[in-house]
């Protein structure tokens, strides 16, 4: 038991007694502990003798002074009024049972006078004659009658007598100096209880120095830092709370406190504990021990921290709210519910890595009524008696099979069911007509197939349907018309082809409908969904509608979010649009849009997003849009926008709390699962922190996540201006990228307040970066590929949370600003091919982490050696930098080498430009060479273009030198014996450079137009990536060569050959091995596809394209089929491109490359690294038939069952888990339909997923 600590009172304070006088509750000698007065003061020897509840021996049980520790055989003991026994009502506490004469008088309290009323150590007021003798209570001066000594101050002769209340004279027993005899309750509890109350107190004060010591950091310390020792009691402490009667401390609150550590071990010494909540910190560790003794504990909330391992949650016997969600914990499900959960009411175990079958083991929570297993591993049946709680979700677990009919019994009470993101499959049963009061249906991502149930007609309660992510059949039944609730609609990703259902025009009841990811064609002019009163929000995009954008849609009064994205929409935008005064979200992009923005939407007061990217709009921005105050998220990349940016744009963003004011109010506006697809849109995922937020996308995270958004609640911490101070404030960002935009940057942008992401790069902006963006809240700045010019403002180092910065591509001049080391958030940093930037890049500090990529082509620029001098061929994702910086040469010759360079790249630029489809996307930067002097260009005089020139001989994209005649030497004139690969249009060969790199060297043979294509789109592709920003998942390019016929590519050797070489090696290529190239091969096609302007179909993804360096780094090569495509994502091609067993269906069909084409091979891709087999190995069926045949759709669990023999010898069985993940990752990828399946950010995300738990299955393995 822990010392308890006393305080002062009053009285003594008055009084002037002093802690070390010899009538303080320490003066008592050491030699004499029995003298002392406190409850802790006896000693080992005679426990019996001590006061406090838990300090009497189990034999003395009448011994102690708490009201609950008399024995049932000595009830009169009792000091609470229902303790003592009905025959002995003068015993009752209440001043009505005292004796008459004790009822009211003058000195009723105890009889002493008014100074000693009160005083819970008042034994200590007595005078040190009295204290500790051996005589007895009566002999003590009346004044000091009644004091909370302890039974250890009285002579043995009256301890525990028979006729005694604690051995006191009979004519004391019931009277006024008897626990019983008070007749003022507060007086009562601050004797009987003051001592808990007291203990209680500390143990909080050690609890703040627990979390304290665990939290050294002061900063953002939660609201335990308030509480005081010195306040007499911890009742008022912020985060506590006491029942008022017993004055016992019942409610702990340390919730959002920043808490982060191992969970307090004591809180069990609280016994009067119910309710604990240290939810929504970082609370990590096991579970201890001690927290499942707190038997009174009613309330637990441990969710949204990191707790994991074992759980003991025995003694838990009256809890009846457990929230454990969104934590670490993997244990079987039967280990996280209390043995005795008779009282729970509500329980969530969501968000965890819980494991086993559901079984029965709640069948003894008799009075549960709410239920979240939500993304766990659950697997099994279905609970048969789930339908008689009130809310039950299941959802992203691994349930399978089919759902039974008699599941759904006539006492069906729920209200809300959701078994979304499982792998249930067949028809849903009808049944479900039993659960009358059912409001919330979800089945949303299972495998159910048929028509979709009629009976649901008869729910008449029902307000959402979420239906979507199935195979149900494109019927409607027309009984869902009679569901007068229904708000809310989802049958996106069901394949419904063809023009949209009739039906649909008749939902009039219907606020939320969302269509998404259908096969869907066809106009919408003549659709009934336009006439639709109530519509809130429309989603149609993912489909296939053309033609025009319907003017209709400008009537529907009550929309907030339309997205009709990636169609195939054309013409322009109809200004009518500008109508819809409540919309809030309005997403246009990647479909084929022309004109100029009308200046119409400036009216859209209301509107958050505006979404346009993708298109081909031209014109300027309109001024207008500036009166969208509450606009948040503007993306106008990858258009065809010209002139400048209107100052009046810095406007957007300043007056969004209206908006958001009526969102918090708006109960109307319910989650679902269009939220998920609209923000992987909408957070640009290629920068941190959003694609942070990005990998972290469920479907339940979603629906989190859309609601602080709509609401103006940040999803990330974001700095004040010009402070270190972090806020979860809203933030926006503007992104203008990939147009035509020129001129200067408004000084006014400085007053965009809510904005943390600006992108600018790639346009024709000139002046000076206005010093005015350092007010600003960023977290990415790009302003790249621009004419920028003067110094960089030294107030960018005031955006303490910046992450990433690229200033590369401009004019910039002055000193480099070393004040740029500040910025200790820095991730991403690129200052290259700013040749006029001089000075030192410091030696130490932030900016001496980054590698010379981030300083290429910097002349003037002084980098520290170990940075020139770094040897790594390819940058980091978040780096690039320079070789090395001329020395001892003069400024004449400087300035002529920077001549001669411009001159080179002008002339380069300007045969790029020629070829790539449009100046507005990234300038290739090529620099031809050889030892001595600079070649000229020239084109032959019947040649078409330069690219089918004899003259031209080397061009080089890294800055060390080589030729033609080195090509030669380094392959021995292409000898055979150099030969380490073949391929459908070429040789490769390995080579060593003078300087000593090994590289390969892929000689194209093929004659022709064709041939001159497959060069040229090689070199397209890789000639950015070798000289700007090589990729590390892509095969560098070192330079080409035309000579004639002869095309050569010079590419970095890869060490580790070719993945097809590895494929079926289950012992070289382990697991982990398989997921990481995976990952990596993902990686390259997500830059290809969604990070390039414009974007890049390989067409030719396969194994042997797949090559791993000496660290096993996977790279993609061979873009000799590579395609640049156009804002319609696609590009038509005279012939089949591919390889058999990887190209896509409709490739032969339509003749047309898709970037989904390359998921497609991803997808056969990902089966072969599953399985340890080849796309096609001779066998009856090839890999993907072989994979839908024993997996489905991908949906059935894949189990020891189910994989093949040669695997389970193979040491791969033991991630047959993560195998049967990743096999269905290839199944979805390589769906019939091209609109079926995911983009590679979505495959990407959810390989992080599997790689996540791999890391986290070797921490515990660690452990």
């Amino acid at each position: 038991m822990l010392p308890q600590r006393r305080s002062r009172s009053a009285l003594e304070d008055s009084e002037g007694i002093e802690d070390d006088d010899d009538d303080g509750p320490s003066s008592a000698p050491t030699s004499a502990p029995e003298d002392r007065a406190g409850p802790s003061s006896a000693p080992t020897s005679a426990l019996e003798y001590r006061a406090g509840p838990s300090s009497a021996s189990a034999s003395a049980l009448e011994y102690r002074a708490e009201p609950s520790s008399a024995p049932t055989s000595a009830l009169e003991y009792r000091a609470e009024p229902s303790s003592a026994p009905t025959s002995a009502p003068e015993y009752r506490v209440g001043p009505s049972w005292f004796p008459p004469e004790y009822r009211d008088g003058p000195s009723f309290y105890f009889g002493f006078p008014p100074e000693y009323r009160g005083r819970p150590s008042s034994y200590f007021g007595f005078p040190p004659e009295y204290r500790g003798r051996p005589f007895s209570y009566s002999e003590f001066p009346p004044e000091y009658r009644g004091g909370p000594f302890s039974y250890s101050e009285f002579p043995p002769e009256y301890r525990g007598g028979p006729s005694s209340y604690f051995g006191f004279p009979p004519e004391y027993r019931g009277g006024p100096f008897s626990y019983s005899g008070f007749n003022d309750q507060s007086y009562l509890r601050k004797l009987v209880f003051g001592q808990s109350l007291e203990r209680d107190k500390q143990i909080l004060l050690d609890l703040r120095s627990f979390l304290e010591s665990e939290n050294p950091v002061i900063v953002n310390r939660g609201r335990y830092t308030q509480w005081n020792s010195n306040d007499l009691s911890p009742c008022n402490w912020t985060g506590i709370s006491c029942n008022n009667i017993t004055n016992r401390v019942t409610k702990i609150d340390l919730s959002n406190c920043n808490i982060a550590g191992n969970i307090f071990q004591n809180f069990s010494v609280l016994t009067e504990l119910s309710y604990l909540d240290l939810s929504g910190n970082t609370i990590g560790g096991l579970m201890p021990v001690d927290l499942g003794r707190c038997q009174n504990l009613k309330f637990l909330n441990l969710s949204h921290n990191i707790i994991y391992g074992e759980l003991d949650l025995t003694g838990l016997s009256n809890l009846e709210v457990l929230d454990l969600s969104l934590n670490r914990i993997e244990v079987d499900i039967r280990l996280a519910v209390p043995e005795n959960c008779n009282n729970l009411v509500v329980g969530n175990f969501s968000n965890n890595n819980l494991t086993g079958e559901v079984g029965r083991i709640f069948e003894k929570c008799i009075n549960l009524k709410f239920l979240d297993l939500s993304e766990n591993r659950l697997k099994g049946d279905l609970w048969p008696g789930f339908d008689r709680i009130v809310e039950f979700s299941l959802s992203e677990n691994n349930f399978s099979g089919t759902v039974p009919t008699w599941i759904f019994t006539q006492n069906c009470s729920l209200r809300a069911l959701d078994l979304s993101e499982n792998q249930f499959f067949g028809e849903f049963p009808a049944e479900i007509l039993n659960c009358r009061n059912l409001e919330l249906l979800t089945l949303w991502g299972n495998n159910f197939t048929g028509p979709i149930p009629k009976e649901i007609g008869s729910l008449s309660n029902i307000q959402a349907l979420y239906l979507g992510n199935n195979k149900f059949s494109r019927e409607i039944p027309e009984t869902l018309l009679g569901l007068q609730k229904l708000m809310f609609l989802d049958l996106s990703r069901n394949n419904f082809g063809g023009d949209i259902q009739e039906i649909f025009g008749n939902f009039t009841q219907v606020r939320f409908l969302l269509l998404h990811n259908n096969a869907y064609t066809g106009g919408l002019n003549s659709s009934r969904v336009l006439k639709l009163p109530n519509i809130v929000r429309l989603d149609l995009s993912y489909n296939n509608f053309s033609g025009p954008l319907p003017i209709e849609i400008s009537q529907m009064a009550s929309l907030k979010f339309l997205v009709l994205a990636y169609n195939h929409f054309s013409g322009s935008i109809p200004h009518e649009y500008g109508s819809l005064v409540g919309l809030q979200a309005l997403d246009l992009s990647f479909n084929s849009l022309t004109g100029s923005i009308p200046s119409s939407l400036g009216n859209l007061r209301s509107l958050l997003w505006l979404m346009l990217a993708n298109n081909s709009l031209s014109g300027e921005i309109p001024r207008e849009l500036g009166n969208c105050s509450s606009l948040l998220w503007l993306n106008l990349a990858n258009n065809q926008l010209s002139g400048a940016i209107p100052s009046q744009l810095t406007n957007i963003g300043t007056n969004v709390t209206p908006t958001f004011m009526l969102n918090r109010q708006n109960d109307t506006m319910p989650a679902g699962s269009g939220e998920c697809l609209a923000m992987m849109r909408w957070i640009p995922a290629d920068y941190p922190p959003f694609s942070f937020v990005y990998k972290l996308l469920t479907r339940k995270k979603c629906r989190n996540l859309w609601d602080r958004i709509l609401k103006g609640y940040g999803i990330f911490s974001v700095c004040l201006p010009g402070s270190n101070v972090r806020t979860t404030t809203v933030s926006g960002y503007v992104q203008l990228s990939g147009n035509r935009l020129s001129g200067v940057v408004p000084v006014e942008i400085g007053k965009m307040l809510n904005f943390s992401l600006l992108h600018f790069g790639f346009n024709h902006f000139s002046g000076r970066l206005p010093s005015d963006i350092g007010n600003l809240p960023l977290v990415v700045l790009n302003v790249s590929q621009n004419g920028f010019s003067g110094e960089i403002p030294m107030q960018i180092s005031n955006l303490k949370c910046l992450q990433n910065l690229d200033l590369s591509y401009n004019n910039f001049s002055g000193s480099f600003p070393n004040s740029l080391n500040n910025l200790s958030d820095l991730s991403k940093f690129n200052i290259s091919y700013n040749p006029f930037i001089s000075g030192a890049v410091p030696a130490t500090g932030q900016l001496a982490t980054f590698d010379k990529w981030s300083y290429l082509g910097d002349p003037l620029l002084q980098l520290p050696s170990f940075i020139t001098n770094s040897t790594n061929d390819t940058p980091r994702s978040n780096n690039s930098s320079t070789g090395k910086r001329p020395r001892g040469i003069g400024v004449f010759l400087v300035l002529l080498a920077l001549t001669l360079a411009f001159l080179v790249c002008g002339l380069m630029t300007l045969i790029v430009c020629i070829l790539v489809k449009s100046p507005i996307h990234a300038p290739r930067y090529l620099l031809e060479d050889s030892k001595d002097h600079i070649q000229e260009f020239a084109s032959s005089s019947g040649a078409s273009s330069p690219w089918l020139s004899n003259t031209i001989k080397v061009i080089r994209l890294d800055k060390t030198t080589f030729t033609h005649s080195d090509i030669l030497k380094a392959t021995r004139s292409f000898s055979d014996d150099r030969i380490i690969g073949r391929g459908g249009s070429g040789t490769v060969y390995r080579g060593i450079l003078p300087d000593g790199r090994e590289v390969a060297v892929k000689k194209l043979q093929t004659e022709g137009i064709e041939g001159e294509r497959e060069f040229r789109a090689e070199m397209e592709v890789l000639s950015g990536n070798g000289f700007g920003w090589p990729h590390p998942n892509l095969v560098r390019l070192y330079g080409w060569s035309l000579d004639g016929s002869e095309k050569l590519l010079v590419y970095e050797y890869m060490e580790g050959g070719t993945l097809e070489d590895l494929i079926t090696n289950r012992i070289s290529l382990n697991w982990r091995r398989r997921i990481e190239v995976a990952v990596d091969v993902a990686r390259a096609l997500v830059y290809l596809h969604h990070e390039c302007y414009p974007s890049i179909v390989h067409r030719d993804v396969k194994a042997s394209n797949v090559l791993l360096d000496k660290n096993g780094k996977a790279r993609v090569t061979d873009f000799g089929l590579a395609r640049v495509v156009d804002a319609g994502d696609s590009h038509v091609s005279t012939m089949v491109a591919g390889t058999v067993g990887y190209v896509a269906p409709e490739y032969g069909q339509t003749w047309q490359a898709t970037t989904k084409g390359d998921v497609y091979s991803y997808g056969v891709l990902a089966m072969e690294l599953a399985t340890g087999r080849q796309a096609v190995d001779g066998g009856e069926e090839c890999l993907v038939e072989w994979a839908k045949r024993v997996m489905g759709d991908g949906r059935v669990g894949y189990n020891l069952g189910t994989i093949p023999v040669a695997l389970l010898v193979s040491g791969l069985a033991d991630g047959a888990e993560k195998m049967s993940e990743l096999l269905r990752i290839g199944i979805w990828c390589t769906a019939e339909s091209p609109h079926c399946r995911p983009n590679m950010k979505e495959v990407l995300a959810m390989l992080f997923k599997i790689s996540q738990r791999d890391n986290r299955d070797d921490v515990n393995l660690g452990k």
